[in-house]
């Protein structure tokens, strides 16, 4: 089917990567080595081969010849090696190789390239890194960037959860996840959000640093050479530090769902466990920080707390007190967020959401060569029409006075009807126009036209074509009785100009229909073959059945037949009435039942009216939903006044 494109949104703000694709407006987290979230440390192999996505326990028994990076991010904007190194690490070509991994991933999700890109960064970055970014999202093969900071991302995030903050309304973001903490004050803005003032909480060491030495102090005796290690340490591998905050890191992140955790401490000691309580201890140094780092803060930004919309907190695992003293130092509870893919997700709504999507008018979708099957639709409901048409003409009773013909007895519903699927056989043409080639692939000289081109041209001609052969179908019906055509042209004009007029609206405003609604729109107005069959199949079965010249009923019973046909009618306007699968099954049965019940010569036209009125809905509701995909301000406005008008 038919897309509108492939949105990927990358974080490279948070301790680890997490990534989020869009297509076809949903959301999709993507799994990355079939993980969540993905490491940021590469290894670079002897020859030069680069790994990425590896976990601190994968890198620690490499080989020497093996050169680690913890973060390709954190070299961008500074040098890496000095001028005279003989191998000098590219970071720009590390995070090139990073996207390109990750956007391997996202593709293989959905079966489709990527076509945009939207990438979470520190709040801190400059022109300098943001111009390094966009240059490894070149090199990886990718669109170029938009890019979103991490408190914006976490801000539009949290009013996806329920927050809400007007325009000129200020926000107070936190992230704790990374070292340093950071607070950010933004002003709710038209476009998004403007920075107001950030600031750091300084601290000698991060929280795993901090939890370390508790652990180390209470742990071990004060002779041990553990102690020094963690003091002062030398070759980080040797004396057993970066496998000892690895293993606290992990505790760490336990106690978010539970109340003791166990730390492995260097052989030949025995573990340790550490509690929620010995967390807050290590962390009273960060906690006692947060009121005078607010206040600061909200000084610098010129804001004071009754300016605060609401507080938002993306906590470091197992640090409950930070919330309580947000709390204290603002006045307002803080949304907790705590979900992998929130900055990945925030920044997609905020993209999507502050900038206009593309429209049909500049999209052009995927094209096939037209072929017999895509015809389908348009044969099965043309060759409907034509037999309504036959049978009303045919089995016309023509009453004449010396040989001339004074009155004309037929079905004038019947040729409405026929009118009408003359019309929605001109929609079923039309639907191919967007997806499908009538002739060869363009050339240089004859470029595609756009699918907004393509959508308006279709539905103007069907507009004009299905009107100009509901109107052949009355004089023809005229011609061929020998009488007055302006009784047949009136009723076949009738059942066909409702549905023009929608096609002409259709033409004018689908398209402005964003790009990646079109398939779920085309979708929607791929008139239904079975529908149309059914009610082509009992209006055909009542006019037999009460014919006056030919009354020809395979059951010898003409009326049974009627009655069958007269429920298929029922069913064939339940179905078309609705696309609710709920009303459709209590609909269905019962107007076939009444329909047949209530069967007469004198019920027949009300019973034929009652599907012309239905098609006629049928187009109705598809140029209402087009007018909401088109124009979605508008149609949230009007269903409000709707509703305040309603009581």
């Amino acid at each position: 089917m038919p897309s509108g494109g492939v949105r990927l949104s990358v974080d490279l703000s948070s301790s680890a990567i997490a990534a989020t694709v869009s297509w076809q407006s949903v959301r999709v987290p993507v799994l990355i080595d079939g993980r969540l979230v993905m490491p940021p440390g590469v290894v670079i192999g002897p020859a030069g081969q680069v790994y990425v996505g590896l976990e601190t326990a994968a890198v620690r028994p490499l080989p020497a010849d093996h050169r680690v990076v913890d973060n390709p991010t954190d070299l961008l904007g500074k040098p890496t090696q000095p001028a005279d190194a003989a191998d000098p690490l590219d970071a720009v070509g590390l995070l090139a190789t990073m996207l390109r991994h990750i956007a391997h991933y996202a593709a293989h999700h959905v079966s489709e390239p990527i076509t945009e890109l939207t990438v979470t960064i520190p709040a801190s970055w400059g022109p300098r890194r943001r111009g390094q970014l966009a240059e490894a999202a070149t090199r990886s093969g990718l669109p170029s960037p938009t890019l979103v900071t991490a408190p914006a991302a976490l801000a539009s995030y949290a009013q996806t959860l329920g927050l809400t903050a007007p325009e000129a309304s200020c926000l107070l973001v936190c992230q704790a996840d990374r070292h340093p903490p950071a607070l950010t004050v933004l002003q709710t803005v038209a476009d998004g959000y403007r920075e107001l003032a950030t600031q750091q909480i300084e601290l000698a060491h991060d929280l795993d640093d901090l939890m370390t030495r508790r652990v180390v102090q209470t742990a071990t005796a004060d002779n041990d050479p553990l102690r020094a290690a963690i003091s002062q340490p030398g070759d980080a591998e040797a004396d057993g530090r970066d496998a000892l905050l690895e293993a606290v890191r992990t505790a760490r992140h336990l106690l978010a769902t539970q109340d003791r955790a166990p730390v492995l401490l260097p052989a030949p000691r025995q573990p340790a466990v550490i509690t929620r309580d010995d967390v807050s201890i290590a962390a009273q140094p960060l906690l006692d920080q947060v009121p005078k780092a607010v206040g600061e803060l909200l000084d610098t930004a010129d804001v004071d707390k009754q300016h605060l919309a609401g507080v938002v907190l993306r906590s470091a695992h197992g640090l409950p007190g930070l919330a309580d003293r947000l709390a204290a130092a603002t006045g307002t509870v803080p949304t907790l967020i705590d979900q992998s893919h929130a900055l990945a997700d925030g920044a997609l709504h905020l993209t999507a959401t502050h900038r206009p999507a593309p429209r049909a008018a500049s999209a052009r979708l995927p094209r096939v060569r037209l072929r017999i099957s895509d015809l389908t639709s348009a044969l099965i409901i043309g060759a409907c029409s034509l037999t309504l048409l036959l049978q009303a003409v045919l089995t016309a009773y023509i009453t004449t006075v010396q040989l001339r013909v004074v009155g004309v007895r037929t079905s004038l519903p019947q040729l409405g009807t026929a009118g009408a699927l003359a019309m929605l056989t001109a929609f079923a043409v039309a639907h191919l126009a967007p997806t499908t080639w009538l002739a060869g692939p363009p050339t240089p000289s004859a470029p595609e036209p756009a699918t907004g081109s393509l959508i308006r041209r279709g539905y103007f001609t069907a507009a004009v074509g299905g009107a100009v052969a509901a109107a052949l179908y009355g004089l023809a019906t005229g011609t061929a009785v020998h009488y007055d055509y302006t009784p047949y042209l009136k009723w076949t004009l009738g059942g066909a100009l409702p549905l023009a007029a929608c096609a002409a609206v259709i033409a004018t405003i689908a398209p402005r229909i964003p790009t990646d609604a079109l398939p779920a729109w085309l979708a929607l107005t791929r008139p239904a073959i079975t529908h149309v069959a059914i009610a082509t199949a009992g209006i055909f079965l009542m006019r037999a059945a009460l014919t006056l010249t030919t009354p020809v009923d395979l059951t010898g019973m003409p009326g049974l037949a009627g009655s069958a046909g007269a429920a298929l009618v029922g069913v064939a306007t339940a179905l078309t009435a609705s696309r609710s699968r709920t009303i459709r099954t209590i609909t269905a049965p019962g107007l076939a039942i009444g329909y047949a019940l209530v069967f007469t010569h004198d019920t027949t036209t009300a019973l034929t009216i009652g599907y012309l009125i239905a098609l006629t809905w049928w187009g109705i509701r598809l140029t209402a939903q087009t007018l909401r995909l088109a124009f979605p301000t508008t149609a949230t406005a009007l269903h409000r006044l709707l509703d305040r008008a309603n009581g």
